[in-house]
């Protein structure tokens, strides 16, 4: 291969590749000024209504938080059906474990259960998450309750029954109350 032949290959591979690196260059920061002078229109756009009127913000705010607010409803059901002390025990159900270390289970799920969803209250009303703390509560009550009348050798199964037993005797689960008010509050919200 000649020099001349070598100098044209590099010509022919070095002068394209510059050219495309050229244009990717030029493309990119002629993107990035057009991105910022958006930002600036935005901006300057933002502030002019916010000054003049609220009203296009807080919609703004308002499409961005009803789908978390959702969403926070969802879980809190979920976490109340999770730990509604009958949907639990067949869940969790062993028979092979003492009652003692099947009564631990249960109360370790409910707390799992409660710390994920902690920051679910963020996005419900006040009296929703007072509501969904106390079913809880009354849950731990309930577990500890029937634990509390059983002999040291009583299995799962004794821990179990003894639940069922005392959650007949309610009208409603526990939870019950509190999945009835968080739907009915999100429809009020959806339906305005």
């Amino acid at each position: 291969m000649t020099r001349s032949e070598v100098v044209l290959d590099l010509v022919c591979y070095v002068v394209p590749s510059i050219a495309l690196f050229a244009s990717v260059y030029i493309f990119t920061n002629k993107w990035d000024e057009i991105q910022r002078e958006k930002l600036k229109t935005q901006r300057a756009l933002g502030s002019k209504q916010d000054s003049a009127s609220n009203q296009p913000v807080v919609n703004e705010n308002k499409k961005l938080y009803f789908p978390m607010q959702v969403d926070a409803y969802q879980r809190i059901v979920l976490f109340l059906e999770r730990i509604s002390p009958n949907n639990m025990v067949m869940r969790l159900n062993n028979p092979a474990l003492p009652a003692r270390v099947f009564q631990q289970i249960l109360l370790d799920n409910i707390r799992s259960e409660y710390e994920h969803n902690l920051a679910q209250q963020i996005f419900i009303s006040q009296d929703a998450w007072h509501l969904a703390k106390n079913s809880k509560d009354e849950t731990i009550k309930i577990i500890n309750m029937a634990a509390t009348n059983l002999p040291p050798t009583a299995m799962c199964l004794d821990l179990s029954r003894a639940i069922f037993e005392i959650t007949a005797q309610l009208n409603n689960q526990p939870t019950d109350r509190a999945i009835m008010y968080l739907k009915g509050e999100l429809n009020k919200i959806v339906n305005g």
